[in-house]
């Protein structure tokens, strides 16, 4: 097997440093309390959609900047009449958006709502209409990235945080019994919303993104880390302001919020992975919190999809939500 980080040995026990702020407590507490004071507003509109056991809704809902923040809302119907339901609330990879109504179908049939939300700004109908303070690279890792409060994360965490407030607005739905999940970009939101807010129960991130920035910035060989490497090289070549840029993204790091998550948690980890690398992974999972953690670790694979791994976490959620 090709080794592209540390020997899986050393990935067991890496538990790197922790870059938490004093202020990361009190931070996420003020932008929990400024997304509490604004209206959710959620629209929703019914699909017509070829499976009668479901039930499908377009789902719109104000971000807390006022950014109309787009979902899919699938819902068994046979689960409807039996009380309420537990929800799968799904976030996507970078660039991605809320994908197909299809990827939800798993969840329907094995009696879970689920709720697919796209990030803001990337590739769907989801805008991004937050103003920042100078220009970046493009893409969305740079924007904002010398102001926590102004750094694009922020509110692309907020949003998703929110849509936790969605689901919990739904009668069929029991907000007791939350998951959150996704891959790649949708695993390090998964572990970001389970670190800022305590409603979800169930969290399973795939290969997170957004983990031990340090690291993934020096250690990764494709993706979106670069954008931040080319930030330095087009506005910072000394790189004076490097210890502000990593300030920033400290308090966005699944590393640092994964100290934070009480929820029971799955996570599945590559090692053949260059643009996750495999220790910032290792880095979140050893800090997690939760009484309840599992690995799954693939030997041979990369940053692609796993189909096996789905099974994995069908059957981590019939035992824990």
């Amino acid at each position: 097997m090709p080794l592209v980080d540390l020997p899986l040995e050393q990935l067991r026990e890496y538990k790197p440093e922790l870059t938490l702020q004093a202020d990361f407590d009190a931070f996420w507490s003020r932008a929990k309390a400024e997304s509490a004071a604004v209206p959710l507003n959620a629209r929703l509109n019914k699909v017509e959609y070829p499976v009668e056991a479901i039930t499908v809704y377009d789902v719109v809902y104000d971000g807390a900047d006022g950014t109309s923040v787009h979902g899919w809302y699938v819902v068994p119907n046979d689960k409807l009449s039996q009380g309420p339901m537990p929800v799968v609330v799904r976030y996507h990879g970078y660039g991605g958006g809320r994908g197909r109504i299809l990827e939800q179908l798993q969840y329907a049939i094995s009696g879970y709502a689920s709720f697919a939300i796209d990030t803001r700004g990337q590739s769907s109908l989801t805008p991004d209409n937050a103003v920042y303070p100078m220009g970046g690279i493009i893409g969305f890792m740079t924007r904002g990235i010398l102001d926590p409060e102004r750094y694009y994360y922020r509110q692309a965490y907020l949003d998703c945080v929110r849509a936790l407030d969605f689901v919990c607005s739904r009668e069929e739905v029991d907000a007791s019994r939350i998951a959150v999940c996704g891959y790649s970009q949708g695993g390090g939101l998964a572990l970001a919303v389970a670190g800022i807010d305590e409603r979800p129960k169930v969290a399973l991130p795939v290969y997170p993104y957004l983990c031990h920035f340090r690291r993934s910035v020096q250690h990764h060989s494709g993706g979106p880390y670069k954008e931040i490497l080319d930030w330095f090289r087009r506005y910072d070549p000394e790189r004076e302001q490097e210890e502000q840029v990593f300030r920033t993204l400290s308090y966005f790091d699944g590393m640092n919020l994964a100290t934070r998550i009480r929820a029971k948690t799955l996570m599945g980890i590559t090692l053949q992975d260059i643009i996750c690398p495999p220790s910032t992974c290792f880095a979140a999972y050893n800090h997690l919190a939760a009484e309840v953690r599992e690995a799954k670790i693939y030997h041979d694979y990369g940053h692609e999809g796993l189909p096996f791994h789905e099974e994995a976490i069908l059957k981590f959620l019939a035992q824990h939500l």
